[in-house]
């Protein structure tokens, strides 16, 4: 078959939309034969596949971040959303996106909280996955949303056909010996920190002192939140606080934090954030700069403030 026949029977399949066996009549060929020439069709690269997505990335950016933080990958991707809470669900969208085309039977991932993590589950589709465990990075939080991990770990569980764990407690307690003991209990025989160290991915979320915490504020009250900004807080990682410098903040409200230890998060394979708006500009560079975070997903304005 010369490239011309092979391009025609290309042409009439994927442009007029003719079936195999409506070509093979009409070349008066096997479907099989079709069937090998369309193969070979993009081999020869006469046919291309290109997927429009519902989303546009600015490469320049990501590897200017990928360059500047010395991260694996970022993601930027274009957008007009003006309000907060479309920008969360359309970065939440674009995560989810990302997140369905892994592969993600035989995992155990790792999962915070917050408004865009919330979106990234609700957008997700129903996948029939094998041998997936969704544990919980941090406690929960007084409020009754879908932000909360609780609610999160659900819906995740349910949409992936997934296993889960939860961490039963809320994410600040009275005491440090309260958050030992919570965090010592055995879960199906094996302690979560048990779990958080098989993960090989997490999910989470940036949060911004000054515009409040990704913690309930009934759970972070006045007092703490004058003193992080007393040490030069900027921002939280799933309740970790830290400053400008990207250097982890020892506080009272660490003493009391259930969450995943900083060691240990940093141990996990990757470490995907997930965040935009330009408010949150300053408590991404800084989270950026504490070496936690392998993978993030942002806006094209925020990513623009984040390099300057």
């Amino acid at each position: 078959m010369t490239d011309y026949i092979i391009a025609e029977i290309a042409f009439l399949h994927y442009e007029k939309g003719m079936s195999q066996q409506e070509i093979a009549k009409y070349f008066k060929l096997s479907k099989m034969t079709i069937s090998r020439m369309l193969q070979r069709a993009k081999e020869q690269k006469i046919v291309e596949t290109f997927i429009n997505l519902p989303f546009k990335t600015v490469p320049k950016l990501e590897e200017a971040i990928e360059r500047k933080y010395n991260i694996e990958k970022a993601y930027v991707i274009r957008s007009t959303k003006n309000q907060d809470k479309e920008l969360k669900k359309f970065i939440g969208s674009v995560a989810s996106f990302y997140l369905t085309i892994e592969n993600l039977n035989n995992r155990i991932i790792g999962i915070g909280l917050g408004e865009t993590i919330s979106q990234m589950i609700r957008n997700l589709p129903e996948i029939k996955t094998t041998n997936l465990h969704i544990v919980q990075l941090l406690g929960g939080l007084a409020d009754v949303t879908d932000a909360n991990p609780f609610n999160i770990v659900q819906e995740f569980c349910q949409k992936l056909n997934a296993t889960g764990t939860y961490l039963t407690s809320y994410a600040v307690v009275d005491n440090a010996e309260m958050k030992i003991k919570i965090l010592e209990k055995k879960v199906s025989g094996q302690s979560i920190y048990d779990l958080w160290e098989k993960c090989d991915k997490a999910i989470f979320g940036i949060g911004s002192i000054r515009t409040g915490t990704l913690l309930s504020k009934s759970l972070v009250p006045p007092q703490i939140i004058k003193e992080l900004n007393q040490l030069g807080g900027i921002g939280d990682i799933l309740g970790h606080c830290f400053n400008d410098e990207g250097k982890f903040l020892h506080t009272d409200l660490e003493n009391r934090l259930v969450s995943i230890p900083v060691d240990i998060l940093n141990n996990i394979k990757e470490r995907f954030a997930i965040a935009g708006g330009i408010y949150k500009a300053q408590a991404i560079k800084g989270a950026l700069k504490t070496g936690i975070i392998t993978h993030l997903l942002t806006d094209e304005i925020t990513a623009a403030e984040i390099i300057k």
